[in-house]
């Protein structure tokens, strides 16, 4: 093994352990691209994949890269682990069906080595099976001969106890757990997750499991928003000095935003400062942004922000698009920073708060505003969330905007969702059966589209290709969704057997041009990012729904939970039109 490896290893697993799942699978992925490669960074990538969600992603990454063949203990542990995931995925038989490939997998990695983690896993999942004796006899020796010094060998007695019905004692080894984690949100989030299933399945006195789970639960995750300022003065020191004490009196788990001059900057700032895991989410090009929203203030922030986002443990866009004068492009940029807050709250089974700077002499203009920081702190609170707010006077906002171009007058841009999908196989449909595809499979498709009425604003079709703007997130997920399974038995009449048939779906969240074609005059909705969504649809597997981070982001901050975005991974989209971070959309069916 090389040093290198070693560096990326490590780098990996402090990703792991800080609960942010995307960027470690990235960098693991990366490395490999890079031809960086060891038996532990295998590991580690596909346990990062399965952290992000993605059970059935991460079992057949498992299999490609043969970690089962290593022996390695937690190789072998990990393919329990992945099942684990994948039961709470589903209610009944087909939740105990995985949870039983799951305990089967703990004990064959615990009968190869006798490591105390496997054998606890497996009680655990024998006790939710129901099986207590057998539960008991895994616990009982762990309980029998204490906890290290260490943080999972401490969580492992807590988890023992708690089976042994010892709450009292589980408590007590619950502190010391709470001391050893310090700041690993992953860890902590993992062992809540474990205990939380304890309960609902009746295998650990719920009281016990909620006293334990309200020590070790992570710190919430912070997404931050606030006033853009000149450098220097005495506003900048007031905002720095609140800003710190705020994060002083609030732990954070993971502090999410973008980087204009004045508060994002020392959000930022406070954040690499204090070793909280810091995510940039940037709404356009950067070079646009940095002359929009960062030399506005001044050239003097233009090092700090450099230094903000070399920093970073991920840099997102929420549009790789130019800048055109338009507030959409500073909306989806902020509301793709409080969705992305919303979905690493979840992994880390905690909250998400909002960290506002605000000036008093400005904070009670027109709350008509449809960007901006009034306009974030209406829409996190309007959808249940707590912010705090940060008063801060005395902020120099003589700002200094260069000119940006304009669109034509009487342009039309909106934030609106965007599908394509096509049908993989229509190549291989002879003459005869094109009628068939054409009133069954699209016909059905058509069907669909109709059932969602005013929400589709519109649609197109060529061929096996459909094209539709949806007037919402959640609305273009259900259609999608509808779609895939609409086609999951496909006509007999296509005679398909024995090819890889089905469609292939890919839907996003963006700022589209709506208009008039001057050649057919026909209604015309265009933009960048209806041709970024027409990239995706072509590396999406057969049978599949890929979404865009931002549609992803929307998703969670509308607060629709019937979905599941599993993390996929810097895709790279057709055509040579750079990478895109995807995610697999699917239905949400279990608890």
């Amino acid at each position: 093994m090389t040093a290198s490896a070693a560096a990326v290893e490590a780098e990996v697993a402090h990703r792991l352990g800080q609960g942010d799942a995307l960027s470690a699978f990235d960098c693991a992925a990366a490395a490999r691209r890079d031809g960086i490669d060891s038996p532990r960074l295998r590991y580690l990538m596909v346990r990062a994949l399965a952290a992000s969600g993605d059970s059935l992603g991460a079992m057949h990454l498992y299999e490609q890269l043969d970690l089962g063949a290593t022996g390695d203990v937690d190789s072998l542990a990990l393919a329990g682990r992945i099942w684990k995931d994948e039961a709470f995925d589903h209610d009944g038989d087909r939740r105990a069906g995985f949870l039983r490939k799951a305990a089967a997998a703990y004990d064959h990695a615990f009968q190869a080595s006798g490591a105390d983690f496997p054998a606890i896993n497996a009680a655990s999942l024998y006790a939710m099976l129901g099986e207590r004796e057998r539960a008991a006899a895994l616990a009982e020796p762990i309980a029998a001969h204490g906890a290290a010094d260490n943080y999972w060998d401490q969580a492992t007695l807590v988890e023992a106890l708690l089976l042994l019905g010892r709450g009292a004692d589980a408590l007590v080894h619950a502190r010391g757990a709470h001391a050893q984690a310090g700041t690993r949100a992953g860890d902590r989030a993992s062992t809540c997750r474990q205990i939380a299933r304890l309960a609902a399945s009746g295998a650990i006195d719920a009281g016990d499991a909620q006293d334990i789970t309200a020590l070790l639960r992570p710190a919430p995750v912070g997404v931050y928003c606030g006033r853009m300022f000149r450098a220097g003065g005495a506003g900048e020191a007031n905002a720095a000095r609140a800003i710190a004490g705020t994060l002083d009196a609030q732990p954070l788990s993971a502090l999410i935003g973008p980087l204009a001059c004045g508060a994002d900057i020392l959000f930022a700032e406070a954040a690499l400062d204090r070793g909280i895991d810091l995510t940039v989410v940037l709404p356009f090009a950067e070079d646009d942004f940095i002359a929009q929203s960062v030399q506005s203030g001044g050239a003097e922030w233009l090092p700090r922000y450099r230094r903000c986002r070399d920093g970073a443990a991920m840099v997102h866009f929420a549009s790789n698009a130019g800048y055109v004068s338009d507030d959409c492009q500073f909306i989806l940029g902020s509301h793709t920073a409080m969705g992305l807050a919303k979905l690493r709250a979840r992994e880390l089974e905690t909250m998400a708060i909002q960290l506002a700077v605000v000036d008093p002499a400005v904070a009670a203009r027109s709350g008509a505003e449809i960007a901006g920081t009034n306009a974030d702190i209406a829409l996190w609170e309007g959808g249940g969330g707590e912010t705090l707010t940060i008063p801060v006077g005395g902020l120099d906002r003589n700002l200094d905007f260069p000119p940006a171009p304009k669109p034509p007058v009487g342009t039309q841009r909106g934030l609106y969702a965007i599908l394509f999908a096509d049908f993989a196989g229509f190549s291989k449909l002879g003459e005869a059966e094109l009628p068939v595809f054409a009133q069954e499979v699209m016909g059905g498709i058509g069907r669909i589209l109709d059932q969602f009425g005013d929400a589709v604003l519109f649609r197109n079709t060529w061929g096996d290709a459909v094209y539709a703007v949806i007037d919402n997130p959640a609305a273009a997920a259900r259609i999608a969704l509808a779609m895939q399974e609409r086609l999951d038995i496909l006509p007999p009449g296509l005679r398909l057997e024995g090819h890889k048939a089905g469609m292939r779906t890919g839907i996003h969240f963006g700022p589209i041009y709506r208009g008039v074609d001057p050649v057919v005059g026909n209604e015309l909705w265009y933009g960048t990012e209806v041709t970024r969504t027409a990239r995706i649809e072509p590396v999406t597997l057969v049978g599949q729904v890929y979404c865009t981070q931002p549609l992803a982001a929307m998703l969670a901050l509308d607060n629709a939970r019937d979905f599941d975005c599993d993390y996929v991974g810097k895709v790279g989209l057709a055509k040579d039109y750079g990478e895109l971070a995807l995610y697999r959309l699917s239905r949400r069916s279990g608890g």
